[in-house]
């Protein structure tokens, strides 16, 4: 199994004389011989190096300066344009992108939290998916909103749900959603609830936060074009990220909207005052796309996620297949599992990390604490051999419980 740790050790004391101390370099710390499926990650063995190499020879030798400089508040308009044409041609995306309807950001995370500030006060309610991703709810907890959880199935959010919250009088600033392989649950929105949930937001005056930064990680067959394509009033805000597609270190993504929305995240203080986000990292990634590096590597993603999907569905399939329920993911990055009621998969986290092998439990995605029967496992870190690994550990520890 292949080390997913990188950690450096140092310690200082009040009087700054040295001793050791855990300075971590990366996000991920997972415990040497442990298989973590629980993090959302990209494998680090797939950061396209040579390519980054290729596009920053690309970029010195152009004698250019100015992504050393602040950037224009809306993002440096060179890399938009790119970003526009690369999206434009993607048959997942089917619709011409104006770059002028394009924002940069610093990753899909940052540009929630600056819409967040934009577009909500504390105090304000907002909707969520129920189960959704963990992480967000903190970031709306943070702005002191309201969080109410509007119920998912197997075609993503209940627009019925929705609507009769609508009816009943409560009115949210926006419903944040993640239409195309949702986390934590890998299901799709289909087209005629994303042309329901249009209208809903025209008629109770709401926005809709698309966090759509899986719509490019598809398998066998396209998702649904992305919801702005479905948008008629600027009411989507949609989100994308080179995380997924790229590289995360970049700290790079973008918000696709109407001019107007647009024009808002421009004039925010924080990129008046210090231009806009990742200058330099979006300059880069403009020589990415031009030498056609961002295309074979999204390609490249989806070949080797979609044949990692498969394997650990072959191995969950045999383990648990007469135990837990679950679908195979048609793009994305996750298996949502439902255990049998009464089964408390935060209980039974130490078991299974006693047994060399850990996941996210389901009430970690619940503003309600729902979903305690629940798991989700992720297949873009390990290898297809380690996540076969992996839910066999899983299983030994399963039948020990």
């Amino acid at each position: 199994m292949k080390t997913y740790t990188c950690f450096v050790n140092r310690r200082y004391n009040s009087h700054m004389s040295v001793e050791p101390r855990k300075l971590p370099s990366l996000l991920v710390d997972i415990e040497e011989g442990v298989i973590d499926l629980g993090w959302g990650h990209p494998s680090p063995f797939l950061h396209p190096l040579n390519d980054i190499e290729s596009a920053s020879r690309s970029l010195f030798a152009s004698n250019d300066s100015g992504p050393l400089q602040y950037g224009a508040t809306q993002g440096y308009g060179p890399f938009l344009e790119s970003l526009s044409v690369f999206l434009s041609g993607q048959p997942a995306y089917g619709i011409e992108i104006d770059p002028a309807e394009l924002f940069l950001t610093a990753g899909a995370s940052q540009g929630l939290d600056l819409a967040c500030t934009l577009f909500a006060k504390a105090g304000d309610t907002v909707f969520v998916e129920e189960p959704t991703y963990f992480v967000i709810e903190k970031i709306f907890r943070e702005h002191h909103l309201q969080v109410s959880g509007i119920a998912t199935d197997h075609e993503g959010l209940m627009v019925s749900v929705l609507r009769e919250k609508l009816e009943s009088g409560v009115r949210p600033k926006f419903i944040y959603t993640i239409p195309t392989y949702q986390n934590p649950t890998g299901t799709t929105m289909s087209e005629e609830r994303r042309s329901e949930l249009l209208k809903l937001a025209e008629e109770y005056d709401f926005f809709i936060f698309a966090d759509e930064v899986y719509q490019l990680i598809y398998f066998d067959q396209l998702p649904p074009k992305p919801l702005g394509t479905f948008d008629e009033h600027g009411r989507v805000i949609s989100f994308g990220s080179f995380s997924k597609i790229l590289a995360p270190g970049l700290r790079a993504g973008w918000i696709h909207s109407s001019g107007e929305v647009v024009s808002r995240f421009s004039d925010a203080a924080v990129t008046f005052s210090g231009g806009g986000f990742n200058h330099f990292a979006s300059a880069l990634i403009k020589e990415v796309i031009d030498l056609g590096l961002l295309e074979s590597n999204v390609k490249k993603l989806r070949s080797v996620y979609s044949e990692r999907s498969k394997t650990m569905g072959s191995v969950l399939l045999e383990e648990f297949g007469d135990i837990a329920a679950f679908q195979q993911p048609k793009g994305g990055y996750y298996y949502w599992l439902k255990f049998p009621e009464g089964f408390d998969t935060t209980s039974f986290l130490p078991l299974a990390e006693n047994h060399g092998v850990s996941f996210r439990p389901g009430n970690a995605f619940s503003e309600s604490g729902r979903f305690t029967s629940h798991l989700r496992l992720t297949y873009t870190l390990f290898e297809s051999a380690d996540l076969a690994e992996g839910i066999r550990r899983l299983s030994i520890a399963y039948q020990r419980s």
